[in-house]
């Protein structure tokens, strides 16, 4: 009875192997591969999943987000462009359309971008974020930390927005108001080893130079080796 019905499974199996693939199958897969950060595995899961529904916009999101995380752009682009040809309207396709243009130093296209994604989405947190880089890139630095001011109103934890206004800050010479926002960024994300070098600039501006070497000395066994130039020159 035990064979009969192991041999019952294993033909199960074998007709399940068989059978043709859907677009739903493909995309979860392609969703997986991307939670692991294996984009090519997914980029190809994705295209496979696009054979099956080459209208689904949601797809071409997914496939230029993966290329996106690959850096590229141009492919990413295609992609975002498509899904919005589909269906406009999804602000994470703007968001991320804007992520390119910014990677691309074309702030002004991104801020364009992330203002489509913020009318469409008000509460998005990551747009105000990377809309606050973009303006800080040009030099609006009072519109860049009213962006971060919003972004953190959203996502009180966000370390990175923590860390971009406080580089704002740092360029308006508001030291203390940087450092604060230093320390708030390096208590919810201890690896972000840029902020751990820019509080080092401020603790030896304010002539905090322990602090400033105990810094720097984090920042360079956390991958910044320009750390390295401030150690030999202050640190004994």
């Amino acid at each position: 009875m035990k064979f009969c019905f192991n041999l019952f499974l294993c033909a199960l199996l074998l007709i399940t192997a068989c059978l043709p693939k859907t677009a739903k199958y493909y995309a979860k897969s392609g969703t997986n591969k991307s939670e692991r950060n294996d984009y090519e595995g997914a980029i190809a899961e994705y295209t496979k999943a696009l054979e099956k529904k080459p209208d689904n916009p949601d797809l071409y999101k997914l496939r230029g987000i993966a290329k996106y995380e690959l850096k590229d752009f141009v492919g990413a682009t295609a992609d975002l462009n498509q899904s919005l040809v589909l269906k406009d309207g999804d602000p994470e396709v703007y968001k991320y359309r804007g992520d390119v243009k910014t990677q691309q130093k074309d702030f002004k296209g991104a801020i364009i971008d992330y203002n489509k994604a913020l009318n469409i989405n008000t509460e998005y947190a990551s747009a105000y974020n990377n809309r606050g880089y973009s303006r800080a890139k040009l030099k609006d630095l009072t519109g860049a930390i009213t962006d971060y001011n919003k972004a953190l109103m959203l996502k009180p934890d966000y370390a990175v927005a923590y860390q971009n206004r406080a580089n704002a800050y740092f360029r308006t010479k508001s030291y203390q108001e940087a450092l604060t926002d230093y320390n708030k960024a390096i208590e919810y994300n201890p690896d972000l080893a840029e902020a751990y070098y820019n509080r080092g600039i401020i603790h030896r501006t304010l002539k905090e130079n322990e602090e400033a070497c105990l810094d720097w000395n984090i920042a360079r066994d956390k991958g910044i080796s320009s750390a390295e130039n401030f150690i030999k020159k202050y640190c004994k």
